[in-house]
């Protein structure tokens, strides 16, 4: 697995696929996991999208096989911040920018931080604004491996299979716990109200009719905050739709780049 280090004590693994025609020359994908998962988070998706797509997806910060300071505080400023030094580094100027659960969050940072370097921007289950303290304070007194047994089945919701489940806790339980447990803090505060307007990019936000994560009612509020963006409502109780319902989730996403594309066009 590549790395770059983009900042003294911060280097950022990633994986980089594509299965375009040779001779193509496809835009680029870059997917940023949630809260305790890494790059593996996005493996069903990318038999979906590198086929006509350069498809790049990170480890965040301290998460998988990627570092982070002593001091790091896992914000939504400071890791959109850092995600911008990736992009420099990989010399990525323009691109489409996906994101799920926390990573959600923080593709709208970075799209309200960089809106001219994005040409479509997609998030599912995510919020933007704090959700409480209830994931912080699990790890704190649990660790991060029980914590993931104990909340996945709410995570994934009721159509998810025992295999799902087994397989996200272990992703999920395998997590450094100060970066499981600095994420969840720095969620608590979080509130990008103020953000959303500065979202010049086309936006696609993707929630669950009964996610136990936030109301329809309330992320339907914030993404009429961004001046170009849609909601999109499927059925179900996960919060972390982009895990349980890969394939559908893609087709939207699909769909949405394709529509900027010809937009930008």
């Amino acid at each position: 697995m590549p790395s770059v280090d983009i900042r003294p004590g911060l280097s950022v693994a990633y994986q980089d696929d594509c299965f375009a025609a040779p001779w193509a020359k496809p835009e680029t994908v870059l997917l940023l996991h949630g809260n305790s998962e890494s790059a593996r988070a996005w493996t069903q998706w990318v038999p979906h999208l590198a086929d006509q797509h350069r498809v790049v997806r990170i480890d965040m910060p301290g998460f998988g096989a990627s570092t982070a300071p002593a001091d790091y505080r896992w914000t939504a400023p400071e890791l959109a911040a850092d995600i911008v030094r990736f992009l420099d580094a990989l010399k990525l100027r323009r691109c489409h920018l996906i994101g799920a659960k926390y990573g959600g969050s923080i593709a709208l940072q970075l799209a309200s931080d960089q809106p001219q370097r994005f040409i479509s921007l997609c998030v599912f289950g995510s919020p933007a604004r704090g959700v409480g303290t209830g994931n912080a304070d699990k790890i704190r007194a649990k660790g991060v491996r029980q914590w993931a047994a104990e909340t996945m089945r709410a995570r994934l919701g009721s159509m998810a299979s025992d295999a799902q489940i087994a397989w996200w806790t272990e992703l999920m339980g395998a997590t450094d716990q100060r970066a499981a447990f600095g994420s969840s803090s720095a969620l608590v505060s979080m509130d990008l109200d103020d953000r959303l307007p500065l979202i010049k990019t086309p936006t696609l936000i993707v929630t669950t009719q009964e996610s136990g994560l936030q109301a329809v009612e309330a992320v339907k509020r914030y993404a009429a905050r961004i001046p170009d963006a849609k909601v999109i409502v499927l059925d179900g109780d996960s919060y972390h739709i982009a895990a349980v319902a890969p394939e559908l989730c893609a087709r939207h996403a699909l769909a949405h780049m394709e529509a900027a594309d010809r937009k930008e066009m």
